[in-house]
């Protein structure tokens, strides 16, 4: 065959089998076409609710045609894991769950319910304890006289601050015509049906204002008594109340308490409230989910996501702790005015976080309604500024120069092998 001849059933062979390719092509696309897909509904223990077929290349008729889901003991339903807006990009096989409110909840016992509140807020004093009786054995502060302290001190702090809170809430409290109920509502029962309850104890309702000042107090008389140097007292105090709170916030947390107010004012839908909270404060998921709380005002039922204000003062006082950590090994430091600290760092947090608390305790003086949180965080921001005064001015004291653990100190005393492996 000439030259001429080949080249041609070359040329022929190539568009053949470029056409035979187009045919497989389309009849790909069109398979493709004609393909189905399923999106399914389940339970939160993987129980298959409902499942609707699409048709790949429509938009699946999703909206509108949820299930109902299913009831989940002590938890609410939020919303499932998939948006509406997001349906119509569903194009493959998808399995969408229902996303649900904490349980706050860790355990049942004979009908009782033992509750992460207690759980977080025991494990935050213990914690604090610990860290004090390690802190007191750099002061100086024997640990027996912590022990001692720390046995009679925790309890009257823990009925404080239940005081505290009864005195600005003391309507919730009161049964008309039965000071028995009532002073059984105020120590922990309950009053149902019109009788106490014993079954049920609980202290819903404590005020941390309440804990410090009694702590406070009671820490003075116990210094007295046993002839302590009360501003080191006072500086371990501080360092485990700012401790402690840490993980007392994380109980309001699954309690769904101490929270701020609606996200964007309930000018935002649903989606736009938990992107803000998880995509622009970058706010960790499992947290955002829980801030979905359903609200009963005086006119409607609010529900949406909230500003998790437990978790901005959680924050901040882990700073505040940090800080702590730093100055109390600086050696210009006066012994007390860790504390010092605290008053003033707590006080200021406090009155940034009560700008956006929807559940204050208030009070009315002169035909004025006031936060008390805030009244005592003023209170003590200037308690803080003048007991600096007093220590470094009027009494004269101590600074933790003259206690090992500066840095200072810690420099000067590293051993020859420590420098050595470090060189």
């Amino acid at each position: 065959m000439k030259k001429t001849g080949k080249l041609l059933v070359f040329i022929l062979l190539i568009f053949g089998g470029w056409f035979l390719l187009l045919g497989c092509e389309a009849t790909t696309t069109e398979a493709t076409t004609n393909e189905t897909f399923t999106v399914t509904f389940v339970s939160y223990d993987g129980t298959v609710l409902d499942i609707i077929t699409c048709t790949t290349g429509e938009v699946c008729d999703i909206a509108g045609n949820e299930p109902v889901a299913p009831i989940k003991d002590n938890c609410s339903f939020t919303r499932w894991n998939i948006w509406e807006s997001q349906y119509a990009s569903i194009n493959t096989d998808t399995i969408i769950k229902p996303i649900y409110t904490y349980d706050n909840r860790l355990i049942s016992i004979g009908g009782r319910d033992i509750v992460f509140y207690s759980v977080f807020i025991m494990t935050g004093i213990m914690l604090a304890f610990l860290l004090g009786l390690r802190e007191g054995k750099r002061t100086g502060v024997s640990q027996d006289d912590l022990i001692d302290g720390f046995l009679w001190i925790v309890p009257l702090a823990i009925l404080g601050a239940r005081l505290w809170y009864v005195a600005f809430e003391f309507d919730i409290f009161v049964v008309d015509g039965d000071a028995f109920a009532t002073f059984m509502q105020i120590i922990g029962f309950r009053y149902i049906n019109g009788a106490v309850d014993f079954s049920s104890f609980g202290l819903e309702g404590l005020a941390i204002h309440g804990a410090f000042t009694t702590a406070m107090i009671c820490a003075y008389f116990y210094t007295r008594k046993k002839k302590i140097n009360m501003l080191k007292v006072l500086d371990l105090v501080a360092m485990g109340f700012i401790f402690a709170q840490t993980f007392g916030r994380w109980g309001n947390f699954l309690n769904q308490e101490a929270h701020g107010g609606l996200v964007g004012g309930g000018a935002l839908s649903l989606e736009e409230q938990f992107n803000y909270l998880r995509y622009t404060l970058h706010i960790p998921e499992f947290i955002v989910n829980n801030m979905y709380i359903v609200n009963i005002s005086d006119v409607a039922l609010v529900k949406g996501f909230y500003h998790p204000t437990f978790l901005y003062e959680l924050l901040l006082n882990w700073i505040g702790f940090f800080i702590i950590l730093i100055i109390r090994r600086i050696k210009s430091v006066k012994i007390g005015e860790v504390m010092s600290f605290y008053l003033i760092w707590y006080g200021c947090v406090r009155i940034f976080i009560e700008t956006m608390r929807t559940d204050p305790l208030v009070y009315e003086i002169f035909g004025l309604t006031l936060k008390a949180a805030t009244t005592t965080s003023i209170l003590m921001i200037l308690g803080g500024i003048a007991l600096s005064i007093c220590i470094r001015f009027w009494w004269k004291g101590a600074s933790y120069g003259t206690i090992p653990g500066h840095f200072e100190f810690i420099k000067k005393n590293k051993t020859p092998e420590f420098v050595n492996e470090k060189a």
